[in-house]
């Protein structure tokens, strides 16, 4: 089954009030209520789920079980769209995501494997799919008008990354495309991103992370043509400048990122680590640091415990990882606090933004690495939770060894990761 509804949600309720609202017409057309259609259809995006599936994946089979037939009820609905996704599965067209990758000269080349997508690096561009790849690229810019699209910078002489995949559409496409190139560029930001706290004055539109996919993202098929006239780009910060690294830094770099990869590729959890370095990539990647600190706190969330934990839980627990466990608790809370200031509309200073944005990176970074490289031999995510629960001093470790094993064993991998 591809299709399942997620957890803690009934859909009978809705569905009933869908039966009640729209009409499957004969021939197969829906008449909905004006404004009702787009409300069903989120909800029953949000209430079903389809591990390794996109978002374009999911809304084009709801869309289509919506009205399958006219009185549904949740296992008809179920069915219906697993029945639609199995057609679909078997159906996916192969397809080429196109992204340039922006600072990423002489430090990325060879390829790789996310989950279905292979990412290419070292694309020959003398190739043939290259070749009308870039010309069907230039056209489509001249044709959008070249401002609106690359907003006066250059990028045609950026390194290319082509991600190959099989998928139902140009949307589908890209979004798997995307979240694997963003995994493995999330292993870059954790490795090498600027690390001064404070720039320049008007410096502050700046992402954090230096390998950045570049405005002008486009789907092709397998011979270069585009497979559709929609593009995607991000907001781009003017006078980017890319960083100077020695061959001894790229060196360096090389060898963490490859040896974190082969770590990640080993967990117990690894479907969670790869969405946790892709969501490092996409926070520290934004121009706007407001939304970078708070996509660095939603990154602390999805690590550190499940979905309804605290945030004084989630701030201890990725305090647990410095030496002073206790001064970094009080950073935390004045991360959280800021946090709490930002979401509920209060004033915050714009000027802090920067400031935040590194110190919530700072603030999550070990606890990252230790959920990417499992140091421990911990079993499962919440086996890592419970570890992160264990008192940090000595004393209280001891008063603690008469109970459970499995807790005796993780106060042992405490005292070796304190010693």
């Amino acid at each position: 089954m591809v299709i399942k509804k997620r957890d803690g949600f009934d859909l009978g309720p809705i569905l009933k009030q869908l039966t009640e609202t729209r009409t499957v017409n004969q021939g197969g057309s829906v008449s909905y209520p004006i404004g009702t259609r787009e409300k069903f259809e989120s909800y029953f995006i949000t209430a079903t789920q389809a591990e390794g599936k996109s978002a374009a994946f999911v809304g084009y089979v709801v869309k289509r079980a919506m009205s399958a037939e006219q009185v549904l009820d949740e296992k008809k609905f179920i069915g219906h769209a697993n029945r639609i996704a199995n057609r679909l599965e078997s159906n996916r067209k192969p397809m080429k995501v196109v992204f340039p990758v922006w600072g990423s000269k002489g430090l990325m080349g060879d390829s790789r494997q996310w989950g279905g997508v292979r990412i290419s690096f070292d694309v020959d561009i003398k190739s043939r799919f290259l070749r009308r790849a870039q010309r069907e690229r230039l056209e489509q810019i001249e044709r959008r008008g070249r401002g609106t699209v690359l907003q006066g910078d250059d990028f045609s002489n950026l390194p290319l990354a082509v991600c190959s995949v099989k998928a139902i559409n140009a949307f589908d496409a890209f979004e798997l495309a995307e979240s694997a190139i963003s995994t493995e560029l999330g292993l870059y930001s954790l490795i090498f991103s600027r690390r001064r706290n404070l720039l320049l004055s008007g410096s502050s539109e700046r992402p954090i992370s230096t390998i950045l996919l570049a405005p002008h993202m486009t789907v092709h098929d397998p011979t270069g043509k585009l497979f559709s006239d929609v593009f995607w780009f991000n907001p781009w910060p003017n006078g980017q400048r890319a960083v100077s690294r020695t061959q001894d830094d790229v060196k360096k770099i090389q060898e963490s990122v490859a040896t974190l990869r082969k770590q990640v590729r080993k967990l117990p959890w690894r479907s969670m680590a790869e969405l946790a370095l892709a969501r490092h990539y996409e926070a520290f990647s934004q121009k706007d640091l407001e939304a970078s600190f708070l996509d660095g706190w939603r990154l602390l969330e999805a690590i550190g415990g499940g979905a309804r934990e605290k945030s004084e839980t989630l701030v201890r627990r990725a305090a647990w990882f410095f030496e002073e466990p206790l001064e970094w608790t009080q950073y935390g809370l004045h991360l959280m606090h800021r946090r709490n200031l930002i979401s509920h509309g209060r004033p915050v200073r714009a000027d802090d933004n920067e400031g935040l944005a590194f110190q919530m990176k700072e603030f999550l970074t070990p606890m990252l690495l230790a959920v990417l490289t499992n140091p421990y031999g911990l079993k499962s995510i919440e086996e890592f939770w419970d570890f992160c629960d264990l008192p940090t001093d000595q004393g209280n470790r001891n008063k603690k060894r008469h109970i459970l094993n499995r807790q005796l064993h993780l106060l042992q991998c405490a005292a070796k990761f304190r010693r």
